[in-house]
């Protein structure tokens, strides 16, 4: 059984859990270009993002729910992770694991990470007043309308 999951992650060297309705996993190639785009959009518009940070703990703030997509590195295993709580920490920024890893042995859910900005490949924040999710890319480029709909998902900056 292990060297059957090892030849998969030989042939699929990174793997991409997507959350969705039902937090279903599956592996991406490499080269997928819906992947390579989503992360692109979210590369564009990151600014959005690390100014919703700079503001998050004032009283101008219009947004809640801080989150940034990851990814982690075990030996040849990659996986990418959501994490929320997202906050800056003076040059650096922190937030919690907050995806099941399903590859990874050593990197947990509950588990506080430093990171930089150019380490973030995607990113969400939700709008207070409007309950509107803006970012997530990745789940914008790979979900369904219906559920990008029922999940206040606002897929069009």
């Amino acid at each position: 059984m292990k060297k059957l999951a090892l030849l998969l992650l030989m042939l699929l060297p990174i793997c991409l859990p997507v959350l969705g309705v039902d937090d279903e996993f599956f592996l991406k190639e490499r080269d997928d270009q819906t992947v390579i785009k989503a992360f692109e959009k979210a590369k564009q518009h990151i600014d959005l993002f690390l100014n919703a940070l700079e503001e998050r703990s004032t009283e101008n703030s219009r947004y809640e729910h801080y989150g940034v997509y990851l990814k982690f590195i075990e030996g040849e295993v990659v996986e990418y992770l959501w994490l929320g709580d997202v906050q800056k920490n003076e040059n650096f920024y922190i937030g919690v694991i907050i995806s099941e890893p399903r590859l990874l042995k050593e990197t947990k859910n509950g588990k506080t990470i430093g990171f930089h900005a150019s380490d973030i490949y995607d990113w969400q924040v939700t709008e207070k007043k409007t309950g509107k999710s803006l970012g997530a890319f990745l789940i914008c480029a790979t979900s369904d309308t219906e559920y990008l709909n029922s999940s206040s998902f606002a897929c069009n900056l």
